[in-house]
């Protein structure tokens, strides 16, 4: 892969959570991270009706630089916060439409220039 290939500029956000009154925990507001460049591949996806609703799922996977994203793939921040990785989702703008996908698998592309391929999901 090279440098050139990453074409499409997205953001990497963790979930903020805040506790309820009844006590469960729920995200209050999705914070960014970072916003690096990326290449999109799209894999597949399917269709299926889920109480009468028709929902589809879109697989994408995005590719990026592995720069200094060690803390991203431990899953931890600067401060050595504990995140874990799965619940960050991608914020990324195609056409004017917004859209969210979330991490399903984060693999680390070894080699001489390091990339990060991650695996995510969209759902309809």
């Amino acid at each position: 892969m090279t440098i050139g290939e990453l074409d499409r500029r997205i953001t990497l956000q963790y979930p903020t959570v805040a506790s309820t009154d009844y006590g469960s925990i729920e995200v209050s507001e999705w914070t960014n991270y970072r916003t690096v460049w990326a290449k999109m591949e799209w894999d597949g996806g399917s269709e299926s009706d889920e109480t009468d609703k028709i929902t589809s799922l879109t697989k994408v996977n995005f590719y990026i630089r592995n720069l200094d994203l060690d803390s991203f793939i431990s899953g931890t921040d600067s401060e050595g916060a504990a995140r874990p990785t799965m619940e960050y989702r991608i914020r990324y703008t195609d056409g004017g439409a917004l859209k969210y996908y979330y991490l399903h698998n984060i693999e680390q592309i070894e080699g001489r220039d390091r990339f990060v391929k991650i695996k995510t999901e969209q759902k309809d």
